[in-house]
């Protein structure tokens, strides 16, 4: 190709490329109040001022305020349980009692929590009052003892 063609592709393109430019931009115009209530009509939505967002708004939340002040939540449960641990006894044994009994969510979970810290070798048999609101590490703290 010559020097003379490809100067004549690019004026082309050049050209193309501002007459598309100047079409587009004289096709958008400019938006009419009119015309951005019925673009929002169509999908079903409404334009409003802004202070009056605002005063809707802060109705939404006192009265989500009230809604929630109305409905007080309903006690929650704990559960109380003695557990023994036997002699030899086996951690799952007395972890799936905790579970039986709402103490913890799920025996697996306590036995491998007990596992990961070392401190099955360290549980001792005896009779321990434990309660739902106790976490993992309060209920290993209170049958595992390690020696000093």
């Amino acid at each position: 190709m010559t020097k003379q063609k490809i100067r004549a592709i690019a004026l082309g393109m050049l050209l193309a490329t501002s007459i598309i430019g100047a079409a587009y931009y004289m096709e958008s115009g400019s938006m009419t109040t009119a015309k951005l209530h019925e673009a929002l009509q169509k999908d079903g939505m409404v334009a409003i001022k802004k202070a009056e967002y605002q005063k809707l708004k802060k109705a939404a939340q006192q009265n989500n305020t009230t809604a929630v002040s109305n409905n007080p939540q309903p006690p929650k449960t704990v559960y109380v349980y003695l557990l023994t641990i036997q002699k030899g006894e086996r951690s799952i044994d007395f972890a799936q009692k905790l579970e039986e009994a709402h103490i913890i969510p799920d025996a697996d979970a306590f036995v491998t929590y007990l596992q990961t810290r070392g401190l099955t070798r360290y549980i001792h048999a005896g009779t321990y009052k434990v309660h739902s609101e106790m976490s993992y590490e309060e209920i290993a703290n209170l049958i595992a003892k390690k020696h000093r």
